[in-house]
């Protein structure tokens, strides 16, 4: 996620919202890696971008709890792995 933050400096956060953002980004990876079966390599970058996009896109429209942002960030993936209409959304911004 800081790698995702350092790639567009248009944003800023104090230290706690950087913690906050990383936190929901470690969430959900952890949540997604624990998964059995799962199709995608959640350590591959382009992947971990989507991820960090997904995250970034909630905390526009407002949601700042790292839980609620890890919880929509593996929706957003589950639908990246579905083909479905999320799955746009994110490669576009990835």
């Amino acid at each position: 996620m800081l790698s995702y933050l350092l790639l567009h400096p248009q944003w800023s956060f104090s230290p706690q919202e950087t913690a906050d953002l990383c936190t929901a980004f470690d969430m959900a990876v952890a949540v997604l890696q624990d998964r059995d079966g799962s199709s995608a390599s959640w350590a591959t970058d382009n992947v971990r971008a989507a991820l960090a996009a997904a995250i970034m896109e909630a905390w526009r429209r407002g949601e700042k709890d790292p839980r609620r942002l890890s919880e929509q960030a593996v929706r957003a993936a589950d639908a990246m792995l579905a083909g479905g209409p999320e799955s746009v959304k994110l490669n576009r911004q990835a």
